[in-house]
């Protein structure tokens, strides 16, 4: 749907006339339309971070409506652990997100609280789409020593402009997805996102077997992996402490 609300709608409609037995909707966005469409055919939600907070479901044990799924909830605090490990000299973290995405205003607000405890100061850039992100971007980069994106659907379809706008500044970007670690990240600390595809398979397929939906408890994914590129590090003169390398998976290997 390329971000657009107004084709997430027409397409969960299209989905739902279909007459499907099961509508399957990736990321918040996605899954708020097909609630939004139907109370009748069984939805199943894949990659959520706060599906309580998106009024997809009230109770993550017993769904008491037509949605079920996976909820993936960003591991926030290992995540603050890894930029004071990684960026120990970082002291002001800039978040970028969008402020018309419900799962990440509640992620934002979990990072706030481990950061400042962690005596780190946070600054928030809301952008409400794409077009903001370039020049928000230049704002921030002058104002910031690091930047942490949350699991935000806005921010995934144009961090190509979050990692151009970054480089420049020679800035470290710290993610939530490790394809993005790919894309030029610094870091991240994530889940899979093909083993989440295959939890939201596992609902379905319960589902689809003759299982109601308040029977299927929402499965939550809420530990992650350390994921690091090591190009970006090498770039930005980084060193990677011994221990971190040890339990990271690697996305990208350093230059020879």
């Amino acid at each position: 749907a390329e971000g657009d609300q107004s084709k997430i709608q027409t397409m969960s409609k299209q989905l739902v006339n279909d007459k499907n037995d099961v509508v399957i909707g990736i990321a918040t966005p996605a899954a708020q339309g097909l609630a939004a469409a139907t109370k009748d055919i069984p939805v199943i939600m894949g990659a959520i971070s706060d599906p309580v907070g998106a009024k997809l479901v009230k109770n993550l044990k017993h769904p008491e409506g037509n949605v079920t799924g996976t909820s993936n909830q960003v591991p926030i605090k290992q995540t603050v652990e890894l930029v004071k490990s990684l960026t120990p000299n970082a002291k002001t973290i800039g978040i970028l997100y969008a402020s018309s995405e419900d799962n990440s205003k509640s992620q934002v607000e979990n990072f706030k609280k481990y950061a400042e405890q962690d005596g780190l100061n946070v600054v928030e850039y809301a952008v409400p789409s794409t077009n903001e992100i370039n020049t928000t971007m230049s704002v921030m980069t002058g104002k910031v020593d690091a930047i942490w994106t949350p699991q935000d659907n806005t921010i995934a379809s144009a961090f190509s402009t979050v990692i151009s706008s970054a480089n420049q500044a020679k800035i470290p970007v710290y993610t939530t997805v490790d394809t993005m670690v790919k894309e030029g990240g610094l870091a991240s600390v994530a889940q899979s996102q093909y083993e989440l595809g295959k939890a939201t398979a596992r609902s379905a397929v319960k589902v689809l077997k003759g299982k109601k939906v308040k029977d299927v408890p929402v499965d939550v994914i809420d530990d992650g992996t350390p994921t690091l590129n090591l190009k970006v590090a090498q770039d930005l003169n980084i060193t990677i402490p011994e221990n971190v390398l040890k339990q990271s998976d690697i996305a990208v290997k350093a230059d020879k």
